[in-house]
């Protein structure tokens, strides 16, 4: 397993993160926070769709060289980002043109970030994922509107890539006609796409009900209980599943990808266990540190919202192994089962926080025991086959 140490430039962006979106928090209060949470997420959500999961193909998969990579990408982003904003305007634009420019923004700087990670840059890497979280900081302090300041912020590291890449992109522009263009393999990257959109949706909608039913206060507490009691989880994670996801392309079965998958989630449950119990018990008191608590929601309820993240951030790294096995339809049958379920007890409950929170829980945990049990069955059936 490789080293810690080797790993913590790959997560020290979260870092950064955390501290910025804390000092935001103490600066202007928890529904600022709560509105730029809610930008992050939306905006995450629809980046998705537009760049139909190309960082993580590039990351799992290895049958093109980057810059043809980087072409079809492109490409990609382009015509997904003109098909949103059809859409978005034949609807009645319920996205606000910043939200939709964050997304093409958040799409494209993912994509080439990804890029470095596999040319093994680790430390430029770390630098340009570290650099929206700077950038929020000193917006934060010239006090700018919170749906300015995600996308803003984005958009510096993007131009700073850009640049980078320049003779990447030169390449990239010589190869550009339209029939390289026809030639590009849409189709079995929409499963994928479709499948961490849908997922997406699936995990934004909580903020999104949250937000309608309670407004940005209670998105505020949250996405900081989640920040404060998951951010151990969230580091470790983020400094893991890019090193295995790359491994994943190297390994030749699916049993062996996904009993990789397992070692790592397997290695993360004592501090699921623990942040779960300090949650629960002293939720409360130490989100007190941090805001004027005067929510009605208990321990219990703040115990609840650290496993519900635990279980987005379970499936949600799931994809990339899902996108590695070719089995993304898979996943996507299963967020669909999971989201009827959690509609009708959606449909059939009085939408309380708390009764909220016992829905979400529900749902995301019926999808995780499927997933579960899906890879256990790849895991146990591969694993015969090669006996065999």
């Amino acid at each position: 397993m490789i080293s810690v140490i080797k790993k913590f430039p790959v997560v020290i962006h979260q870092l950064f993160f955390l501290f910025a979106q804390l000092m935001i928090l103490q600066i202007h209060g928890i529904g600022y926070s709560g509105t730029l949470a809610y930008v992050g997420v939306v905006s995450t959500f629809l980046a998705v769709m537009i760049n139909l999961k190309w960082d993580i193909e590039i990351m799992v998969n290895n049958h093109l060289a980057l810059h043809e990579s980087l072409f079809e990408s492109s490409v990609t982003i382009f015509l997904m980002t003109l098909i949103v904003l059809f859409f978005n305007l034949i609807i009645g634009s319920p996205f606000p043109a910043y939200i939709i420019f964050s997304a093409v923004i958040i799409a494209i700087h993912e994509l080439l970030v990804s890029v470095l990670f596999v040319q093994k840059k680790i430390y430029r890497y770390s630098f340009f994922r570290t650099l929206p979280a700077i950038a929020l900081i000193l917006f934060a302090l010239v006090d700018i509107k919170a749906e300015i300041i995600w996308p803003v912020s984005f958009f510096i590291s993007v131009i700073f890539l850009s640049i980078y890449f320049r003779t990447l992109f030169k390449k990239v522009l010589l190869s550009l006609n339209l029939i390289r263009i026809k030639k590009i393999k849409f189709l079995h990257k929409f499963y994928a796409a479709i499948t961490a959109s849908t997922f997406s949706f699936f995990s934004a909608f909580f903020v999104i009900i949250i937000n309608f039913y309670h407004g940005s206060d209670y998105v505020g507490l949250w996405s900081n209980t989640i920040r404060i009691f998951n951010s151990l989880l969230i580091f470790l994670l983020g400094a893991s599943l890019p090193f295995v996801l790359n491994m994943i392309r190297d390994k030749k079965t699916h049993s062996e990808k996904v009993k990789l998958f397992f070692y790592l989630w397997i290695s993360f449950c004592p501090l699921i266990v623990l942040s779960f119990f300090i949650a629960s018990n002293w939720g409360e008191f130490i989100l007190s540190f941090f805001i004027t608590y005067d929510f009605e929601v208990t321990n219990r309820y703040l115990g609840y919202i650290v496993l519900i993240a635990v279980a987005i951030s379970f499936v949600g790294s799931s994809q990339g192994l899902y996108q590695g096995i070719n089995k993304s339809i898979v996943l996507l049958s299963m967020i669909f089962i999971s989201a009827i379920v959690g509609l009708f007890y959606f449909i059939n409950n009085l939408h309380s926080f708390v009764s909220l929170l016992e829905i979400f829980l529900i749902s995301i945990s019926f999808l995780v025991i499927m997933v579960l049990v899906h890879l256990l069955f790849v895991f146990i059936s591969k694993t015969n086959d090669s006996r065999n």
